[in-house]
């Protein structure tokens, strides 16, 4: 008998193995553990800060409700922000549980128009959202201005349902829970995953391991491990940035631009932006400057800012991509890039769904199966 045929054969060292470093991967696990299933998260490097994203807790894509209504339906659309609200109320129940509140602030979260065709747009869709049962508020770009210190942008929309909180300290504290609730953490890096109707096998720098059931929770190299996400996923542009907000000044936060290309925190008198969506052509090689990331007319101290990348995948759509691989004991949770704590709890209950039951929830315009021809 081969090596790969004994493996198959083999009973699984653990039922479920979760492939990632970040806060979709422990979400993943936790939800998992909590339905009796012996888990371990593989690859795992023991800092939860990474790829913990920013800490915003939104909704929807980061694009104008008639934009992404235009492209998806309005059915559709109002699941993906459906997928949000839910998001947040696991979230919440999670906090509560565990009274740790990782510095959660409530307050809703913005959208930001760059010219005014996109202000023209934030302004259409508060109707829309309003009649969708998602409340918010459009802001002129005089009304932005005279609640916040900053200038140069179009117009914004202000969602009642969004916040943010420290992304770092909310991983660890999902990890936390994972142990409590008897999760493993295996720290060597994945190379390498086969899987069929028999189960996985994950290559590990430490060897193999043999699970009956596995998910690719990870912004890293998903695209590596599953065939089936190469027209899915892209590489995330990996410009991060955090510069001193000045003294008194007040910015909008949590705060999207509405070209989907910017995200950013202000947190302790620092704002931390994150590039978001995909590599643009023409700054393949940009690097995490000041002048690369910072919007003209917002409040910032100039020269002094620390700049990093972070390597990751998203979703050529931006949007996450979840869901059960067909015709294996497989599922995903990719593509979250900057804003994991947005989706990833949501994601979690669906992953967990999709394996242990016969039923997929998975909202179809989030699933790992929307780029293939047919239904997903």
């Amino acid at each position: 008998m081969s090596l790969l045929g004994f493996i198959r054969r083999a009973r699984a060292d653990v039922e479920v193995a979760v492939v990632g470093a970040g806060l979709p991967a422990l979400a993943v696990a936790l939800e998992l553990a909590r339905r009796a299933k012996r888990v371990s998260v593989l690859g795992w490097a023991g800092a939860e800060e990474r790829s913990a994203g920013l800490g915003l807790v939104v909704l929807g894509p980061g694009r104008p409700y008639p934009r992404v209504v235009s492209a998806l339906g309005r059915d559709d659309a109002r699941a993906v922000w459906s997928a949000g609200r839910s998001n947040l109320d696991r979230l919440r129940a999670f906090l509560e549980e565990t009274r740790h509140d990782c510095g959660y602030d409530p307050r809703g979260s913005f959208l930001l128009a760059r010219d005014r065709e996109e202000a023209v747009s934030l302004a259409r869709g508060e109707d829309m959202l309003r009649d969708d049962e998602f409340p918010g508020e459009f802001l002129d770009h005089y009304m932005l201005e005279t609640h916040f210190d900053v200038s140069g942008f179009a117009g914004a929309y202000w969602a009642a349902h969004g916040g943010e909180l420290d992304g770092a300290r909310l991983a660890a504290t999902v990890a936390t829970a994972a142990r409590a609730s008897g999760v493993a953490f295996r720290p060597a890096p994945v190379r390498a995953l086969e899987s069929g109707r028999w189960g996985t096998v994950i290559e590990t720098d430490e060897g193999s391991v043999r699970a009956a059931q596995a998910v690719v929770a990870t912004d890293a190299v998903a695209r590596a491990l599953v065939p089936e996400l190469g027209a899915s996923l892209c590489p995330a542009a990996p410009q991060r940035l955090r510069v001193v907000v000045e003294e008194g000044a007040r910015v909008p936060t949590a705060a999207r631009t509405a070209d989907g290309r910017l995200a950013w925190q202000a947190r302790g008198g620092n704002l931390t932006l994150a590039a978001t969506g995909g590599v643009r052509p023409d700054h393949a090689q940009a690097g995490s400057s000041e002048a690369e990331l910072v919007p003209q007319g917002l409040p910032v101290v100039a020269g002094g800012g620390r700049g990093w990348v972070e390597s990751a995948e998203v979703a050529v759509d931006g949007l996450p991509v979840v869901g059960r691989i067909a015709g294996r004991p497989l599922a995903v949770a990719c593509g979250f890039g900057a804003l994991a704590a947005s989706f990833s709890f949501a994601a979690a209950a669906w992953v967990a769904d999709a394996l242990l039951t016969d039923r997929d929830p998975t909202p179809r315009a989030l699933h790992a199966g929307r780029f293939e021809p047919g239904p997903a």
